[in-house]
């Protein structure tokens, strides 16, 4: 089984991607990271080298590389889901999981994170905001795609074993 973790920057994908591998035993998967180990180089230093659509095709090359992995969580980007037929492929691959977040919480994560973010790295906190609302809605009909959904802000680790638990045990048998 291979659940995907879909949404916008700053949603907690890899952070509760972590996590719940962890307490199911599974493989934790970070498409990003993936990426910039086979490029040798950090996704600014791709994005600056590649432009967007480099990156999106590495993206996708990395997506359909996992296809086979079994007992796998996957972070993926936040664009990862919006581009080519990713979305669907993940939908056909496994479970996938939208991390929803409002643009105020996506903003506060932004801006408090270590992670350099290339698309938004030189907005004033006014503009990160009307950038994350527009963006935002601009990718909803993608993650809306999602199987399943989760409310970000006051997550715990037991609101995503709740929600899987039954999807992983019927997957198992």
């Amino acid at each position: 089984m291979r659940i995907f973790l879909v949404g916008y920057m700053g949603c907690g994908k890899s952070r509760w991607g972590k996590m719940i591998a962890e307490h199911f035993n599974y493989r934790f998967v970070d498409l990003d990271t993936l990426i910039e180990e086979r490029e040798n180089a950090s996704i600014p230093q791709i994005f600056s080298k590649y432009k967007e659509s480099g990156f999106r095709r590495l993206e996708q090359e990395a997506l359909h590389s996992i296809a086979d992995t079994e007992n796998t969580i996957v972070a993926t980007g936040g664009g990862a889901p919006c581009f080519a037929n990713n979305m669907e492929i993940m939908n056909k691959l496994g479970i996938t999981l939208y991390i929803e977040g409002s643009p105020e919480l996506l903003r506060e994560r932004i801006t408090s994170s270590k992670t350099e973010r290339p698309l938004v790295k030189n907005f004033t906190p006014d503009e990160l905001l009307q950038y994350i609302q527009k963006h935002l809605n601009s990718r909803l009909p993608f993650y809306n795609q999602a199987q399943y959904k989760i409310v970000s802000g006051n997550l715990e680790l037991n609101h995503f074993i709740t929600l899987l638990n039954p999807l992983i045990n019927t997957a198992n048998r």
